[in-house]
């Protein structure tokens, strides 16, 4: 039974039957099954994210670290190829059958052409054992060949031209030693790939830390805002109650009006401000789910010690820059023994040795061998060239001096990059916990600044600033933890290839899978 006034004033009774009361508890009970559904899909699209996950993540999807490893794969390859240049090469090459019927012309005694037919069938074989010599720049094979002709005219025959041994050296005289010069640097160039890949990933962490960062400062100005909007309520109703008594003026009610509008205001450019680095986080990651990505905040990481001769010794051990110095001063050294080689006298010597014979049937063809003796050198000799040979080598000595010049400042910079990032990473750890001091007392008190002006001994003044300074600090506490994380521990890592935590050189998978 529910009790009302009629419009006449009267008290009313209003009885309600039991088939419409079990229908408005039908009705609660349905209302409060669709809230507790809306919870937890709220709760099933939020995701906690820590930086370590992460790290796991952006190492296996991200974009980044697919290319770095396409990139690693071809210099692997790459270096595949040029041991395989190093190694014999056997070889089998032959025809089966080749069909000949054309007419071909000779010349006669008389000096005249004429023409004769051709009609028949070859087939021939060739096994071959082949090896380069990296430092004369020839080469050096092994054959075995066989060759067998039918005549397909009125007069059918067939014969057999055999090979059973030859020797065959091809030696480029007075020319540039490409193999040797390759044995050199392929090496440095490889070792240069393997280290730039864990360089690489070690990149792409730092851009994990980057884009975790941003999404944690997001998520954190947005809570900030959502804190700042209920106190700017809370505050703005004691403050009506107060001028109701005559406690605070106008001006200060309008004051806290205004930060009431504009707290609500802050959440919606803090939502919005969210919702774009969470996008690009994602994007980043590759996360096809539309979940809500809460970072955790990440612990401190100055529970280890670091010495600046640690890090010297680690970099120049571990980093590429050391391999990409290297090859590049023995890339400017082959260029100029390139441009020596090139601008004078050059000679080729083909000789080859061994036995052939011939005969109409194949046993016969390999019984009565004669001797294969072929010697050929050839030569040329530059007459007038106008300056350019000599053009070429001071060329490649005016590069080789750059390159010099280059990689002194490389290695200056290198090591001065050494110093700053060990020097800064000690400071941090002081900066790290002055922060985190000033996040504690800040916190404290703007809610000591609440509670005093709510007994009515502050004006509205100094809460304002107490909440301002209460935010500044949380947000410097989370960029001096960025800081520490990315721009000076990741920092170090990326520069010594080492994990200083688990004390250990960091080496990818890929690269053990590749040596």
């Amino acid at each position: 039974q529910i009790q009302g006034e009629s419009a006449n004033g009267k008290s009313t009774d209003y009885r309600i039957g039991k088939h419409q009361a079990n229908k408005m508890k039908w009705l609660h009970y349905i209302t409060f099954a669709f809230f507790l559904s809306n919870v937890f899909e709220s709760q099933a699209q939020e995701r906690t994210l820590t930086l370590e996950e992460a790290f796991s993540i952006a190492e296996e999807r991200s974009l980044d670290a697919v290319n770095a490893r396409n990139v690693f794969l071809y210099a692997y390859w790459q270096y595949r190829n040029y041991r395989a240049e190093l190694l014999p090469n056997v070889v089998l090459d032959g025809n089966l059958p080749s069909l000949n019927r054309s007419l071909s012309s000779y010349l006669k005694e008389n000096g005249t052409y004429g023409f004769v037919k051709n009609n028949s069938i070859s087939e021939d074989l060739t096994l071959s054992i082949s090896q380069n010599i990296p430092f004369s720049g020839g080469s050096i094979s092994v054959q075995s060949a066989l060759q067998r002709i039918d005549q397909l005219s009125d007069d059918k025959t067939t014969g057999y031209l055999s090979v059973p041994f030859s020797f065959t050296l091809n030696q480029p005289l007075f020319s540039p030693k490409t193999l040797k010069w390759a044995m050199r640097i392929e090496p440095e160039r490889y070792k240069e790939a393997r280290q730039q890949y864990q360089t690489d990933m070690e990149s792409v962490y730092m851009k994990t830390i980057n884009q975790y960062f941003d999404l944690l400062l997001a998520q954190t100005n947005l809570d900030i805002a959502r804190i700042n909007q209920v106190n700017a309520a809370k505050l703005h109703d004691i403050a009506k109650g107060k001028k109701s008594v005559g406690l605070i003026s106008n001006n200060d009610l309008l004051q806290l009006e205004l930060n009431k509008i504009n707290s609500e205001a802050e959440v919606i450019s803090a939502g919005q401000t969210y919702e774009s680095k969470l996008l690009t986080f994602r994007n980043f990651l590759r996360m096809e789910n539309d979940a809500d990505l809460i970072p955790v905040i990440p612990e401190s990481l100055f529970n280890v010690t670091i010495s600046l001769g640690q890090v010297k010794d680690l970099a120049y051990k571990n980093h590429p820059v050391n391999h990409t110095i290297a090859r590049r001063l023995l890339e400017a050294r082959r260029q100029i023994d390139e441009a020596k080689a090139n601008r004078g006298f050059k000679a080729d010597l083909h000789v080859a040795l061994g036995y052939t014979g011939s005969d109409l049937t194949f046993p016969d063809s390999y019984r009565h061998l004669q001797n294969r003796e072929i010697i050929s050198l050839g030569v040329r000799i530059p007459i007038l060239d106008w300056g350019k040979g000599k053009g070429r080598v001071k060329l490649a000595e005016s590069e080789q001096e750059l390159v010099k010049s280059q990689v002194e400042q490389t290695q200056l910079g290198f090591e001065q990059n050494i110093i700053l990032s060990v020097s800064q990473f000690r400071d941090q750890s002081r900066l790290l916990a002055l922060s985190q001091q000033a996040d504690s007392i800040a916190r404290l008190r703007y809610e000591t600044a609440f509670q005093t002006f709510a007994m009515g001994t502050l004006n509205v003044l100094d809460i304002n600033n107490a909440q301002i300074e209460r935010d500044n600090a949380k947000r410097k506490y989370i960029n001096e933890l960025y800081l520490s994380w990315l721009c000076y521990y990741y920092n170090l890592r990326q520069i010594t290839l080492y994990d200083f935590q688990r004390e250990t050189n960091i080496i990818h998978p890929e690269i053990n899978a590749k040596k």
